[in-house]
């Protein structure tokens, strides 16, 4: 059975809310669910304890060097993080060196081509109906000052 996700993570790989302000952020993004003829499955706030990779699953497509802009290869992604993490998905370093360049950066500083992201804390909304399917920048504005900090959306399906 596939997955339709909504992940709202900070901008900040490691930053991490308030209980409290991850609880009224999940419910003000619950909410955003329940107009006539929507549906959500859920909206949950999820805590990591180290920086977790929060992907795109099959919306995953290329992946950029931003300093060059050649193409890198999701393989080569893909391959860089299985053999930093193994079976587990989470992280403690995000620097790279890029194979086309050369250039030291850091994970998030790759260009993808289907938005991805590094946290460790998400909103993540759960197989939902909605028009329009995606949170506009108004929700994503009001849902960071719920959270008391700047947010982006990755969209996955799994």
């Amino acid at each position: 059975m596939s997955e339709l996700l909504i992940r709202v993570i900070p901008t900040d790989p490691e930053w991490q809310p308030t209980a409290e302000a991850a609880a009224a952020a999940a419910e003000y993004v619950a909410g955003l669910f329940a107009g006539p003829g929507d549906h959500v499955e859920s909206v949950e706030p999820v805590f990591y304890d180290r920086i977790a990779v929060i992907d795109g699953g099959e919306y995953m497509e290329e992946v950029f060097c931003p300093r060059c802009g050649a193409s890198i290869g999701v393989d080569w992604f893909w391959d860089l993080l299985q053999d930093r993490t193994g079976d587990d998905p989470t992280l403690d370093d995000l620097a790279v060196t890029v194979p086309c360049c050369g250039a030291a950066l850091t994970l998030p500083d790759l260009r993808f081509e289907a938005p991805i992201g590094f946290a460790r804390f998400e909103v993540s909304v759960r197989n939902w109906a909605r028009a329009p399917w995606e949170l506009s920048d108004n929700e994503l504005t009001t849902t960071a000052a719920v959270l008391g900090h700047p947010v982006l959306q990755v969209h996955a399906h799994y």
